[in-house]
């Protein structure tokens, strides 16, 4: 078979959950016998000229769109230097099967340009981005969102979708307000913090507030393109079945989603002999955005340095909101926190074997999470919120903990817990469960394909 991948960004340019998982399904399908290609966007530099970059890296072909347009997801806008580098790419590479992944940053009319030309369309949902506008059924930063019917276009929805004005032109590859008002709410200085809100108020008397301004005209863009999505696409796939259950309440009909859990692959884990009088040595992995909950898991922290130390792994992955957020939380070092910044995947390993527990602090209900599937791997044990697909993946009592979601009192009495008696964790760890190799669910999602061909 001749497949397609289409994804926001590919590695070497971004290396999150959803794009090492497409990476390894692309080798594994490549190891098959197919013919395998991706079709990416990026934020590279220089970003001008526009331009379609084609290669191959370890067999596959990659087409890269350089400077795809951010937030045009959620534009009303079209932004036909994406549509026509997509259309050239599938001309070129005559795809039988075009698989999306994680649409940021991708136009809504993507999937529509793809069947144009006739392939058999795959959409593996890494996210709620199809019934959620922020992605992460996460309301006004504060609440989780159900979204457990057809009308699903809430009072959060309309903030981040931009709808066509006369400043179109000149704001399009601008973030939205309610990004800038994001951004300003999150800088650490009081100063800059007050000119930056005060910018932004002063922009909403000109265009209006995003809360309340074409409301029914953002409704009715975001409904028709959700939908034509759920109408084109051939065979959905799910992670989890929480997630699996969000979209068939919200439209997708049950017999087009299937619960697919994701791969991983191996990868050498050595274990390190413990002093079992030392610090327990806690651990977070992965991006530092807001709702990943760093937030909460410093809060929690706070005060038990001198009895564990808790390692901070990752970064803000060069989004300004979360680079910032980050800072106004780790302005005044905390005792026993130590930031390690960014790490290669091919470290994971390594750095798991120096953790005695990992910690998954999210904010929204994740869906399967690589982070606890990597600790999973390495016999790690996980604390994590009770709640969407991370309860799925994390046995309360078995293989791991759970605490009230967005709680940091009862994340504190998770730690204490274990700090307390470590011994717990040797239960922990003789009950970690084991986790699917991406080679069998490759071959899942392979014969997917071949039963939709035929």
């Amino acid at each position: 078979m001749r497949i397609l991948q289409v994804i926001h960004q590919f590695p070497p340019y971004s290396s999150q959950g959803s794009e090492v998982y497409c990476q390894q399904l692309c080798h594994c399908l490549r190891d098959s016998g197919d013919q395998v290609g991706v079709f990416h966007i990026s934020n590279t530099r220089p970003r001008r000229p526009r331009r379609l970059d084609v290669s191959h890296q370890d067999g596959i072909q990659i087409f890269h769109c350089v400077d795809g347009a951010e937030y045009s997801r959620l534009a009303e806008w079209k932004n036909l230097f994406l549509q026509e580098s997509l259309s050239q790419a599938i001309q070129s590479f005559n795809p039988d099967v075009v698989h999306f992944h994680n649409y940021l940053g991708l136009g809504d009319d993507l999937v529509s340009i793809a069947k144009l030309h006739r392939p058999l369309i795959v959409y593996t949902l890494h996210d709620y981005g199809l019934i959620c506008p922020n992605a992460i059924l996460w309301r006004n930063r504060s609440e989780l969102c159900s979204k457990d019917s057809p009308d699903f276009f809430a009072d959060c929805c309309p903030t981040l979708i931009r709808t066509s004005s006369l400043a179109m032109p000149v704001t399009a590859g601008l973030p939205s307000l309610a990004r800038w008002r994001q951004f300003a709410a999150n800088q650490p200085g009081r100063r800059r913090r007050a000119l930056l809100q005060t910018a932004v108020g002063m922009a909403e008397k000109i265009v209006g507030r995003p809360e309340t301004t074409a409301v029914e005209q953002k409704k009715e863009f975001f409904f028709t393109a959700t939908r034509r999505i759920f109408s084109e696409v051939d065979l959905f796939l799910s992670p989890s079945r929480f997630l699996l259950e969000r979209y068939v309440a919200c439209g997708i009909p049950r017999s087009k989603i299937m619960y697919l859990r994701n791969g991983m692959r191996p990868f050498p884990s050595r274990k390190i002999q413990r002093d079992p009088d030392a610090r327990l040595k806690f651990g977070y992995i992965g991006a530092f955005h807001p709702h990943k909950g760093i937030e909460l898991l410093l809060t929690a922290f706070r005060g038990l340095g001198d009895r564990a130390t808790l390692h901070l792994h990752g970064s803000a992955f060069d989004s300004p909101i979360s680079e910032a957020h980050f800072q106004q939380n780790t302005n005044h070092p905390i005792e026993g926190v130590v930031l390690h910044g960014r790490y290669n995947n091919s470290e994971i390993g390594s750095i798991l074997a120096g953790l005695d527990v990992v910690i998954v602090p999210s904010l929204w209900y994740e869906n399967s999470p690589l982070t606890i599937q990597e600790a999973q791997i390495a016999g790690v044990p996980v604390i994590t919120a009770g709640v969407g697909g991370m309860a799925e993946l994390v046995r309360d009592g078995i293989d791991g903990l759970h605490f009230q979601w967005n709680d940091a009192k009862d994340l504190r009495r998770v730690l204490l817990g274990l700090i307390e008696k470590p011994d717990q964790l040797n239960t922990l760890r003789a009950n970690a469960p084991s986790v699917p190799g991406i080679e069998k669910q490759a071959s899942l999602v392979r014969e997917a394909y071949v039963n939709l061909l035929s």
